[in-house]
């Protein structure tokens, strides 16, 4: 959750995250690259919505379901897509 919260840094006062694919992140031992290659993947995947769907958009899906059920941010300031 960390990791997701860190590539969309909301406007409550968090620290710029990882928005820049081409920066090297500088917290030990992130995930964000592979958070915003799957991110990628999710947005432009034509089997996202197809019966029996896409692996990997799943898991994207669930991440954000995960997300939603222990955001404490007020509607406006998450920037995690599909929180609220």
């Amino acid at each position: 959750m960390a990791s997701l919260e860190h590539i969309f840094p909301g406007d409550s006062g968090a620290k710029a995250g990882c928005a820049d694919a081409d920066a090297p992140c500088a917290r030990a031992g992130c995930t964000c690259r592979g958070l915003q290659v799957l991110m990628r993947h999710f947005a432009t995947c034509p089997k996202k919505m197809a019966p029996g769907g896409c692996a990997r958009c799943k898991r994207m899906l669930q991440l954000f379901r995960l997300h939603a059920s222990v955001c404490d941010r007020p509607d406006r300031a998450c920037r995690v897509p599909l929180c609220r």
